[in-house]
């Protein structure tokens, strides 16, 4: 592994990075300090980020499919999904529901503290999120109340929380696995980052370092184990992962941050699709006509279509 010098660096500093959509720069978001239970989201304008825990951002009134969006490092609930602060950007809630395709289709975020540039001395990590987001999943009365097909996106870190919540969920909660019919992977680092310069940037920003951030690196025992794990309980559900073919400029940085390698999980099962962005435009598009939101948009409805023609969606 990688060894890295830990230092301070003013919030001002030129050589900043955005990732996931998030500057490292000391920024406070609102609501950041509070878990939200699951509610309607009513938008003022005001929480460009996203709430904390599950939300349910629409609900139609017959659900046959549920679609959780999980953010990545440095991201939030809504602003991971945002191409900017505007409310009509917010494609998960806002372009999904107006889609014939997607009729049937309630939509939830889930959000966590995965900030690392605000002092974040988390003790936190991929386990002990996913955890938290299998949690929410078996208590929420929108889902323990119903025997919908369960849809999963994840965009970078988020994926390898889906995977820990889904593998914890055949452990702790098997009803609520067997009913998870598909999981997208949006840059999902499966094998971590080869971008030393982005993870010493991350480390040289943050005053203290969550641990969810050294699970990242490349070949850790963290990622090595979860990977071990997942293939065990693969077989039964459609994989999607989606990557980056643009190199992220910010920064003074131009590079991938997720490489096809380890974006992919390799399984003979998995689709694999490469996208025309870089690791934060890969989740976040200008409006329905974008090219890459037509090819996540057009995987989505077919996995959809594909659980109903076995007839095992059902509200």
């Amino acid at each position: 592994m990688r060894s890295f010098t830990f230092r301070h660096r003013k919030k001002d500093s030129k050589d900043a990075v955005d990732l996931d959509g998030a500057s490292l720069a000391r920024t406070v978001s609102p609501g950041s300090d509070r878990l939200s239970r699951e509610s309607i989201v009513v938008d003022d304008g005001s929480d460009t980020k996203g709430s904390l825990g599950l939300t349910l951002l629409y609900a139609p009134s017959e659900p046959r499919y549920d679609f959780v969006f999980v953010h990545g490092l440095g991201g939030g609930s809504r602003k991971t999904w945002s191409k900017t602060a505007s409310a009509s950007h917010y494609w998960p809630r806002e372009w999904i529901p107006k889609d014939p395709a997607f009729k049937d289709v309630r939509v939830h975020s889930f959000g966590y503290d995965s900030d690392f540039v605000k002092g974040n001395d988390s003790c936190l990590n991929i386990h002990q999120i996913g955890k938290s987001l299998l949690g929410e999943l078996s208590t929420s009365p929108h889902l323990g109340d119903s025997n919908t097909a369960l849809v999963l996106i994840g965009h970078s870190m988020g994926g390898l929380v889906i995977k820990k919540a889904y593998m914890l969920a055949h452990q702790e909660s098997k009803s609520l696995a067997e009913r998870v019919r598909a999981i997208y992977f949006l840059g999902t680092p499966h094998r971590g980052s080869d971008s030393a310069k982005l993870l010493e940037n991350i480390l040289q920003v943050a005053s203290s370092t969550p641990v969810f951030v050294v699970d990242l690196v490349r070949g850790s025992g963290a990622l090595q184990s979860i990977n071990d794990e997942f293939r065990q309980y693969s077989a039964d559900v459609e994989l999607w992962s989606f990557y980056e073919t643009q190199k992220l400029r910010a920064g003074g940085l131009s590079t991938l941050i997720v490489d096809p390698e380890s974006a992919t999980l390799g399984y003979r099962e998995e689709r694999q699709m490469p996208m025309n962005a870089d690791h934060r435009s890969i989740c976040k598009f200008d409006d329905t006509s974008d090219q890459n939101y037509i090819i996540i948009r057009n995987a989505l409805a077919s996995t959809t279509k594909k659980i109903a023609s076995t007839g095992k969606a059902c509200a």
